[in-house]
């Protein structure tokens, strides 16, 4: 009896919540969880408001917002390497140094945006038969990403500023950006997108032009508090060209596979709505709510992951490697509780979900049963996004990029094809991929991270 008890208690330490180190993730967590939405509910907004003009420009701006982010998105890596050299930097101490990460990662953001700055258009055009069979699809899909690419050296910049911030642990920064960025967003949705006030109605292309001033927005905040707050001095901030240059190479060496990552992960949902798009237009409309409630449902998940990330960082660089662990396993505990109460929302009331995107009866009836399915997994997917950020800020970018290439090209494509298109079972059959993902991404994160092997790279 005692040994049953004692077993019971053991297990119960290892499930239950610490306070203080809780109030620690939580704390650095909650603005990084609102400030997502400088991403995320740029889709999410335009997601609603297309929704409401039918399920082909829903469509069209679903995937071709996947293919813009496959490519923008993922070299926008850099920030996680400049966010990782600054955590590791500020918890040894050396200030001058987190400055000199932030000025290099700002030139490489400026010398990657440029050229798809200027390239947009033939970028839509190339793109642009990938994405879709049907020719509306095809067109309006084009038009959007020929304005949104607009936006790319908008988007890495404030990575870069996001990574910088974060890793000195000043969160609240990115959450004021998402403010600012989510209201005008919203704002020029509303005007563009339908011709409010005035304004031209410009549909798919008008959300795609009001994302571009929104993060414009953003980047023009950080810069003011860069150069008008304290950080300026005490960080060093734009200035030391020939210093901030030595930095290149630690960035690429971490942000490398972060970009590998990330190409891999959102060129795989490309794939995916391609592979969905074969199945029916009203299925590619759902499945582009879809991708929007499970990117929104993540945010809390990524807020603690960032975090964990900023903790795990600041302590190896204070040469505290077991307070980094510590920290890690408390985050992902928390995103797993986190993300389990959602997903019992998902499996609830998935119709009124959808009904915040769109009203139309056949894309809710389509994807009410995958949301369901996704409500099961939501836990592992909190596991898993948590311990592999953790891992990522203690330098071990690289696992983290051969774990995601192995899950999306063995498992995930394979399964969403073979249950979607080959057997016929439809979205459901394809979204059950999903399922697949999040549990084996838990596992192995969880693996790695109990190896312990992170603790000992040094940056």
């Amino acid at each position: 009896m005692k040994r049953v008890v004692d077993l019971l208690a053991a297990s119960w330490e290892k499930v239950r919540l610490h306070p203080v180190q809780s109030r620690a993730v939580i704390r650095l967590a909650y603005p990084v969880a609102l400030g997502m939405l400088s991403i995320t509910l740029l889709n999410v907004v335009d997601t609603a408001m297309l929704g409401r003009l039918g399920s082909v420009p829903l469509a069209a701006a679903g995937i071709a917002g996947v293919g813009y982010f496959a490519i923008v998105f993922s070299i926008a890596g850099i920030g996680i390497g400049v966010q990782t050299l600054v955590s590791r930097r500020y918890g040894e101490g050396n200030h001058g140094h987190c400055g000199e990460v932030l000025n290099a990662g700002l030139l490489l953001a400026l010398i990657a945006g440029t050229p798809l700055l200027v390239a947009a258009p033939w970028i839509a055009e190339a793109v642009s038969p990938l994405l879709s069979s049907d020719p509306e699809v095809m067109l309006l899909g084009k038009m959007y990403l020929r304005y949104r690419f607009l936006a790319a050296l908008f988007l890495l910049t404030n990575q870069v500023y996001v990574g910088f911030f974060n890793g000195i642990g000043h969160t609240k920064q990115q959450m004021i950006s998402a403010i600012l960025i989510t209201a005008t967003n919203i704002l020029f949705d509303y005007l563009l997108i339908f011709g409010h006030a005035g304004f031209p109605q410009m549909g798919v292309v008008g959300a795609a032009v009001a994302s571009v001033i929104a993060t414009g927005t953003g980047i023009i905040y950080f810069t003011l508090v860069g150069i008008l707050g304290p950080y300026r001095a005490r960080y060093h901030l734009y200035r030391g060209i020939r210093s901030a240059l030595s930095w290149f190479g630690p960035i690429f060496r971490l942000s490398l596979p972060v970009m590998g990552q990330r190409i891999l992960s959102h060129g795989t949902f490309f794939i995916f709505f391609s592979i969905v798009s074969r199945i029916g237009i009203a299925e590619l409309a759902a499945t582009n709510v879809l991708r929007s409630v499970i990117g929104l449902s993540l945010m809390p998940a990524i807020g603690i992951a960032v975090a964990a990330a900023s903790l795990v960082g600041q302590n190896l660089g204070a040469r505290e490697p077991d307070k980094a662990q510590g920290f890690a396993w408390e985050a992902a505990k928390l995103a797993a509780y986190l993300m389990g109460a959602i997903g019992i929302l998902f499996v609830a009331i998935p119709r009124q979900i959808f009904l915040v995107y769109t009203s139309d009866a056949a894309v809710i009836s389509l994807g009410r049963l995958p949301l369901m399915l996704l409500g099961v997994i939501q836990a592992f997917g909190g596991i898993g996004v948590v311990l592999g950020r953790a891992l990522q800020g203690a330098g071990n970018t690289r696992f983290v990029m051969l774990a995601e290439l192995v899950v999306c090209t063995v498992l995930y494509l394979p399964i969403a094809y073979f249950l979607g298109v080959k057997l016929g079972l439809g979205i459901a059959g394809a979204w059950s991929a999903e399922l697949v993902y999040w549990l084996f991404l838990a596992v192995v994160m969880n693996w790695k991270f109990h190896q312990g092997t992170w603790k000992h790279i040094n940056l």
